[in-house]
């Protein structure tokens, strides 16, 4: 009996994932537009970021309604794999990218019926999802799930990063090591992503 309890407590712990979520307000000149949901789950040795994000925001000039999915997967801390499903206003998207070897096969269709079929032969140590959970510390770069391109890196502050894609910048701000705000800078007005503690309100 004790021998069959102990193997169905293996069996569990195989099949099931340690989980870890984190919880931030998307806001837009300080009201809430939308929520942003990443989970960091254990299994056996793979370490999964599940990102979820819906969003509806009036930019004045433009309405926006985001749905947008993003699984990253890591084996032994080794980034293997990730999927983004785009679901808005604007159009559906989608871009896989997956470990070949030492490096990356890519397989994206963008906004502007921007189609990417391409090899990443540079390593990728942290991505867009793992970046809630890990702040970058030396990193130069961090990959972008979604574009399929590298967020270039510089400090702002100790424990603060800007962040540069395709002339577009964040910042990224850190509390022992995990992401508790993200200001995305834009024309229009910036768009502010913040940690929202457990059972706190946000307007």
């Amino acid at each position: 009996m004790k021998k069959l309890t102990s193997t169905i407590i293996v069996l569990l712990w195989s099949f099931g994932a340690i989980a870890q979520t984190r919880t931030y307000a998307v806001k837009v000149i300080g009201l809430k537009v939308g929520e942003i949901h990443v989970t960091k789950s254990q299994k056996l040795d793979s370490t999964i970021y599940n990102l979820t994000s819906k969003v509806d925001v009036n930019f004045l000039v433009y309405r926006l309604k985001v749905d947008y999915r993003v699984k990253s997967v890591y084996l032994n801390d080794r980034f293997e794999r990730s999927e983004v499903k785009v679901v808005s206003n604007r159009g559906n998207y989608f871009t896989k990218t997956e470990r070949v070897g030492n490096g990356y096969r890519v397989f994206s269709h963008q906004l502007e019926k921007k189609k990417i079929n391409k090899t990443i032969e540079l390593p990728i140590e942290s991505t867009f999802a793992h970046l809630f959970f890990n702040e970058p510390g030396k990193l130069n770069n961090i990959y972008a799930e979604f574009y399929a391109d590298f967020i270039e890196l510089k400090d702002l502050k100790p424990n603060a990063y800007l962040g540069e894609l395709d002339k577009n910048f964040d910042e990224y701000h850190f509390e022992n090591g995990l992401l508790v705000k993200m200001v995305k800078k834009n024309p229009i007005t910036d768009m502010v992503i913040e940690y929202l503690p457990p059972n706190k309100k946000s307007r």
